[in-house]
């Protein structure tokens, strides 16, 4: 599928509603570009920072080192209070 849209004169663009649909985008969250060897370019959804899961584990581990998994699930849980996922 192709799509195309418009740079505005100050370099924005719209991102279609169903490439936002299919990245799972909303407004206000970020978006990351990747440049190829060749040159070109594709954009995915950015991952939050570490920083801004501050606190996702709080409560969880008990005093405890958490598991990979247990530190997944919290953040899951995170986000999705949040909205994010």
């Amino acid at each position: 599928m192709e799509m195309t849209t418009k740079i505005t004169s100050k370099g924005q663009v719209t991102i279609p509603v169903a490439v936002r649909r299919k990245l799972g985008v909303k407004a206000g969250e970020r978006v990351v570009f990747v440049f190829n060897r060749s040159g070109e370019v594709a954009f995915r959804r950015a991952v939050p920072a570490v920083g801004s899961s501050r606190g996702v584990l709080a409560g969880k581990v008990n005093g405890k080192v958490a598991t990979l998994e247990e530190v997944r699930q919290a953040a899951a849980e995170g986000a999705a209070r949040r909205g994010g996922a």
